[in-house]
């Protein structure tokens, strides 16, 4: 089967062709699409083919748009039902951090955080508005280790979950992720930050990896075919 897209960039309008063998499956593939590298006229793409079926793609895209402008994410080109092509990112993915790398997370986050916009927000326990004021900000929302790219500087990939949430969300899933020397971390950060509200965070982050999962192997997630 032959693709011809037309990739809208921001400067240039072009089209771009390309085979089913053209694609390499990537080694590391994450649970919610197939990741594919392409290459072409000395470029390098990455194609995803979406496998949930329950996400606001347009959103996504939109997202990913705005985190590219300000250096945080691979910039989205294509995207239709069935897949989203973007420029490749490249980088490699962490489990440790060193306090270079914990600083440079936390600036990105941060960069992240204070983009502008508006949308409804995600809330991942309603309850908690009456026990913690609100810190809704533009939120990645699945900041796991293997969306994470770390190079000459941090970039994060895989939007499918981004929104406006309680920027808590991100602080307490990378805390956790990493275990992170949170002194530097938030040194670097820059913010007041309220140790019980985080504290309650990671409780979250971790019931909702345990649920997250267990529907993943029943089965129960919303996969496209």
């Amino acid at each position: 089967m032959l693709w011809r897209i037309r990739c809208i960039g921001w400067k240039i309008i072009n089209y771009l062709a390309f085979n089913q063998a053209d694609l390499q499956l990537l080694p590391n593939q994450g649970h919610c699409n197939l990741n594919y590298l392409l290459e072409k006229e000395g470029k390098k793409y990455l194609v995803r083919k979406f496998r949930l079926s329950d996400r606001d793609r347009k959103l996504e895209f939109r997202i990913q748009k705005l985190a590219s402008k300000k250096g945080l994410g691979a910039k989205p080109l294509y995207l239709d039902e069935a897949i989203m092509i973007g420029e490749f990112v490249e980088g490699v993915h962490k489990k440790k951090l060193s306090k270079k790398e914990t600083r440079a997370l936390a600036l990105a986050l941060k960069k992240l955080h204070k983009i502008p916009f508006r949308a409804k927000p995600i809330f991942f326990k309603k309850s908690l508005e009456k026990k913690f004021t609100s810190d809704f900000a533009l939120c990645h929302n699945d900041l796991n280790s293997k969306n994470i790219l770390f190079a000459k500087s941090v970039k994060f990939i895989d939007w499918e979950y981004a929104g406006v949430a309680d920027r808590y969300f991100d602080l307490a899933t990378v805390c956790e992720e990493f275990a992170l020397d949170e002194v530097c971390f938030f040194r670097a950060y820059g913010e007041k930050i309220d140790k019980k509200k985080l504290l309650v965070y990671k409780k979250i982050y971790r019931e909702v990896t345990v649920a997250w999962f267990a529907k993943l192997r029943k089965g129960e997630l919303c996969f496209l075919l």
